[in-house]
């Protein structure tokens, strides 16, 4: 087995912590069986990603298999969801989502089933909104004329390998205008810390880490609950909550990672935490603009 270091990616931001998981993903996807690759973190000062695999993986042949796996995301059935005059976002009316998923299920086989498991971290047709409409996940922050379908399809097309590389290996430059899903909870842009309105501000990015974070999207699921929709991870309100996620030194792979997000980790024991595994619990504030509902994340603390 050996071991690949992804130095670009901090644990302690969300943003980072989900690209790796859309490193997991990609690397599952391509494996296809056992032995499958394993994710763990090392602490060095920070938390970064560590990805075991089978095969010897180099950076560059790594940022190759992320973009191959890009380019075959352009055509993915979970991207198609349209609806009323071209909107692509997650907010349909239920019974057009609840049209959608049933056409990925139909779709779907043992050996490719990725499109509804995104799907189906996206929203639930149980919950509505006070539109009538379907209610998304807890992590949609986009907002007024910004679409978070669109943003997806905008990185998709965007995304070069240079932004790959960047992402996954640093340093983070902030340099490219291409559409963030704002996760990164090392900027903000509240407009209560802010001479003007960020709404017309161009927005710089790391666009490769905003997609390999929408890649680890189907790791944080969305059920009903009643007839609210709940999110893997997310605690609280709509429009004040908290993610929470856990970090584990262990090698995991991608079906044990999803068992353990589903935890609440922060609840756990020490003790229970080492027997897992887990070395650390990180917590974001979700808050959510007045201006628009756009949502974003407060720079970690250790829980």
């Amino acid at each position: 087995m050996s071991e690949l270091l992804l130095g670009g990616l901090d644990g302690s931001n969300p943003l980072g912590f989900l690209a790796a998981l859309g490193v997991l993903n990609v690397l599952a996807d391509r494996a296809g069986g056992d032995p499958g690759p394993r994710l763990a973190w090392r602490d060095g000062g920070s938390w970064r990603p560590v990805v075991i695999t089978a095969g010897e993986w180099t950076r560059l042949s790594l940022v190759r298999a992320v973009a191959e796996d890009l380019a075959a995301w352009k055509q993915e059935p979970a991207l198609a969801l349209e609806y009323g005059d071209g909107e692509r976002d997650l907010k349909p009316p239920p019974e057009e989502f609840r049209a959608f998923l049933e056409r990925l299920v139909g779709a779907a086989s043992l050996a490719n089933r990725r499109s509804i498991d995104l799907a189906s971290a996206f929203a639930t047709d149980v919950a509505v909104d006070s539109n009538g409409n379907t209610k998304p996940t807890a992590l949609h922050f986009t907002a007024g004329k910004q679409k978070f379908l669109a943003q997806v399809l905008g990185l998709a097309e965007g995304v070069e390998d240079a932004d790959l590389a960047e992402a996954l290996f640093g340093p983070w430059s902030y340099s490219r205008p291409l559409p963030v899903l704002k996760w990164d909870a090392t900027t903000t842009r509240d407009y209560a810390l802010r001479a003007g309105d960020p709404s017309k501000e161009k927005v710089l990015g790391v666009p490769g880490a905003d997609w390999l974070a929408f890649r680890g999207l189907s790791f944080i699921q969305v059920v009903p609950r009643g007839h609210h929709v709940a999110t893997t991870g997310c605690f609280g309100g709509w429009n004040e909550g908290d993610f929470r996620w856990p970090l584990w030194s262990v090698p995991l792979s991608r079906e044990v990672v999803r068992s353990v997000l589903r935890l609440d980790a922060a609840s756990l024991s020490e003790a229970h935490r080492r027997a897992r595994g887990i070395c650390a619990v990180l917590e974001s504030r979700i808050r959510r603009s007045d201006q628009g509902g756009y949502g974003s994340f407060s720079p970690a603390a250790i829980v």
